[in-house]
């Protein structure tokens, strides 16, 4: 009885220190198993690394311009004409390549009459002010839009709106007002403009268009009698503030 006991204590003692060796299930390494934890470096890497060194921001864009054709009519004013005031008028067909470049062709024709500083010039020399007055215009211009945004209006909707360059040339008409009767010249002129545009529709935008025009104009002087009548060519900066509505085809 004694040997069956002491050999039942031995086995179950030999037992347990042999699974005491055995190595016990240890958890894996932080490192080799799914980590919850970001990996901030490998997005940078996978997101921000560049092309070519060509990094760019992709926008939702609401209302495109790309391949697109325009129809623009604008009314305005001159605001630097020192002699002139009245109304200018334009019309405008333009097509966009894409949503920066575009082309378009503008035809501008004003109305003017003098303003309150000719006839106070008038009133006080005797004499009428030497002066030429802007007719009418026929650009081609480049357009350039770097510029594009939303905004909030008093949170209430929200506005989607460009903004950009237009370089051009083209022909000017302008009367020389002379005693005898006014002449009708015309020369080559080139202008930039900058302008911005709100779209309320897919099909219809706002614009406004703050244009200035350069043109080599020859001057004459207005008193028939005068003597050294031609005052020879100067360059004739005509600057105008427009606003018009767009059609997007």
């Amino acid at each position: 009885m004694l040997k069956t006991t002491l050999l039942a204590i031995i086995m179950t003692t030999t037992g347990a220190f042999a699974q005491a060796q055995q190595p016990s299930a240890q958890p894996a390494p932080a490192d080799s198993r799914g980590s919850d934890k970001l990996d901030i470096k490998k997005l940078e890497q996978k997101y921000w690394a560049a092309k070519d060194d060509d990094f760019s921001v992709v926008q939702n864009r609401r209302y495109t311009k790309a391949e697109r054709f325009y129809l623009n009519i604008g009314g305005g004013i001159p605001f630097n004409d020192p002699f002139a005031k009245g109304y200018i008028f334009s019309g405008t067909l333009g097509y966009y390549f894409n949503e920066r470049w575009g082309i378009d062709a503008t035809y501008t024709s004003a109305d003017f009459k003098d303003n309150q500083a000719a006839d106070q010039f008038i009133n006080r020399y005797g004499v009428t002010p030497d002066r030429n007055y802007f007719k009418n215009a026929a650009m081609l211009s480049v357009s350039y839009v770097p510029l594009y945004a939303k905004m909030s209006f008093v949170d209430k909707a929200i506005i989607y709106f460009d903004m950009g360059i237009s370089v051009g040339v083209g022909n000017v008409g302008y009367d020389i007002l002379k005693e005898e009767g006014n002449e009708s010249m015309s020369a080559f002129a080139y202008q930039w403009s900058v302008f911005q545009q709100i779209f309320f529709t897919e099909h219809l935008a706002f614009r406004v268009d703050l244009i200035n025009r350069y043109t080599d104009e020859q001057g004459y002087k207005f008193k028939t009698n005068s003597p050294d009548r031609d005052l020879g060519k100067k360059n004739v900066n005509d600057s105008s503030f427009m606003l018009g509505l767009t059609y997007w085809h």
